[in-house]
Parts: structure tokens; C-alpha cells; sequence
């Protein structure tokens, strides 16, 4: 499988996209910032974290269980390869 071409589906490319800004994020974090509902955000973290562009860690707030993800070093650079790729594309800045 093409990593590059992966990442253009929208759900993965906002999640990842949105987790290079920030230390670490959670799920309604995520969802807040890029719009996808909760299963999407969840399928993107997953399919994510299955090649290694984040970091997946669960722990508990009071009673309640919360999964914090984080992006790689690996995401970073797949991140910056795809925006490279996506900028031969667009219009030059004269």
C-alpha cells in the first residue's frame, strides 16, 4: 500500500494534520477540530496508529477511561512528504 496516497483520504489527512499542532490530543479534541463524527475519528486514529504515524495511550480521567494520541516522529515526516507533494500541485506564490 501507498502510505502517501492514504493519507489524502480526508478523515486521516485532517486527524493528521490537526495532531502535528498540538503535544497530544483526545478524541473529542479531534473530532471538535476537524468535523468528522466520533467512528471517523476512530478510524482514522486507528489505520494511524496501525503504520506507526501516532501514538496511541488510554488512561482514566476521574472515573472515566480517555485515549490520548500524540503524533510520531514518522507521522511528522509523512505529514511534511505529503504537504511537499500537495504543494507541486498548487499555485505558485510570486
Amino acid at each position: 500500500m501507498d502510505l502517501q496516497r492514504a493519507l489524502f483520504s480526508p478523515p486521516r489527512f485532517k486527524t493528521l494534520g490537526f495532531l502535528t499542532q498540538v503535544e497530544k490530543s483526545n478524541y473529542p479534541s479531534i473530532q471538535e477540530f476537524t468535523g468528522l463524527s466520533l467512528p471517523d475519528v476512530s478510524r482514522a486514529v486507528g489505520f494511524l496508529d496501525e503504520h506507526g504515524l501516532v501514538h496511541v495511550s488510554k488512561g482514566r480521567v476521574g472515573r472515566y477511561a480517555q485515549t490520548e494520541v500524540s503524533v510520531s516522529e514518522k507521522g511528522i515526516a509523512e505529514f511534511r512528504k505529503l504537504l511537499k507533494e500537495i504543494r507541486k500541485y498548487g499555485a505558485s506564490e510570486d
